[in-house]
């Protein structure tokens, strides 16, 4: 039985983030744990391209060191011969100097909304180039992309699910500190619960917004723990209690990593939803799993209070339940093979 052939290619990302990152980028992470896990699928050819990649961080795929272009393909296809699948950044696809050389390469041509853009042209035809979703909002928002919807799940080093059914006292909010992340009604949160919140993370943007928050809100019941990653990272998110997720009325979620590492951890989510078909919608499924507070005009204190009673009432669901559907929902080998197995049924139509 032949192998199916993948290329996973890099990008030119303005802070220089590798592939995987140790940082907070999550759509490096994203490509570099799609293409590790294909790697590891019997039966899946994978080389990756590209000078950010860390070849050590996906061992089992073959290194292309140079960014694949319309003056490196040549010498690529020399090497490496025609490929299945390209999987890129979806920012790629809307420019004709990367799709020329990518259709040179591959047959099927892959893409998943890594995070909010404003495409110039219908950039995906459902057939031979494919853009993925993670939530109907993400659906509706790029239709003109003809898009698949499909869950993709993406971690770090050293960061698989760790379980503890008696978890610790306390509330865990992490990811990016700012705006976008309504990080403010996470403190205004913070006022009313009955355990402290934990706050794992970093400000990527703009300090001075979280230096003011500081000053406006009562911090008694908070406590910064910093940017973590790896093993000591899913140690902390395993032991909490609850996990919070807040989210700006006008940031659009593309799909973050932190709802697959916290149900497959057996922890309940509790989110806030200003469309209720985001991305945490998609996650939390079942009451079984966490709540969705669904926001309309409320204040942000009224937010807050619905927010720390559904904290109170997710501390009292089964974690073993959580951490089966968590582990089985986002099993990243299951996902990478159904996104490849659907471009090769695309292909055929």
């Amino acid at each position: 039985m032949n192998k199916k052939r993948l290329i996973v290619c890099d990008y030119d990302n303005p802070n220089k983030y590798t592939f995987p990152n140790f940082d907070m980028g999550s759509s490096e992470k994203r490509l570099w744990h799609f293409a590790k896990t294909a790697s590891e699928i019997p039966g899946i050819e994978v080389v990756i391209t590209g000078p950010l990649w860390l070849p050590q961080y996906v061992p089992l795929a073959k290194y292309f060191p140079k960014r694949l272009n319309q003056e490196t393909v040549d010498e690529f296809i020399k090497k490496f011969g025609q490929f299945d699948y390209l999987f890129a950044g979806h920012e790629y696809f809307d420019k004709d100097e990367w799709i020329i050389p990518f259709k040179k390469s591959a047959r099927s041509l892959i893409s998943y909304q890594l995070h909010p853009y404003e495409y110039k042209k219908s950039s995906f035809n459902g057939k031979d180039k494919l853009l993925f979703c993670y939530s109907d909002e993400m659906m509706r928002l790029y239709t003109d992309q003809k898009p698949i919807k499909a869950l993709l799940f993406h971690s770090g080093v050293s960061e698989e699910p760790k379980f503890y059914e008696k978890p610790s006292s306390y509330v865990l909010w992490f990811g990016r500190i700012d705006r976008d992340k309504a990080f403010d009604i996470a403190l205004k949160t913070s006022e009313f619960l009955s355990m402290p919140l934990v706050v794992m993370g970093k400000s990527v943007k703009d300090q001075v917004y979280l230096e003011k928050l500081k000053e406006e809100y009562d911090m008694s019941n908070v406590k910064f723990i910093g940017f973590k990653s790896g093993r000591e990272k899913m140690e902390i998110i395993a032991k909490a209690a609850c996990i919070l997720y807040t989210v700006a009325d006008y940031f659009r979620e593309a799909g973050a990593g932190i709802f697959g590492e916290a149900l497959s951890s057996g922890v309940p989510v509790v989110g806030m939803s200003w469309t209720g078909d985001d991305a945490v919608a998609t996650a939390i499924t079942s009451n079984n799993f966490g709540r969705i507070v669904k926001i309309n005009q409320q204040t942000n204190e009224q937010i807050s209070i619905q927010l720390n009673r559904s904290i109170e009432e997710c501390l009292k669901l089964d974690r073993k339940i959580i951490r089966d559907y968590g582990i089985s929902t986002y099993n990243p080998t299951l996902l990478v093979k159904k996104i490849l197995d659907i471009a090769d049924e695309r292909y055929k139509i």
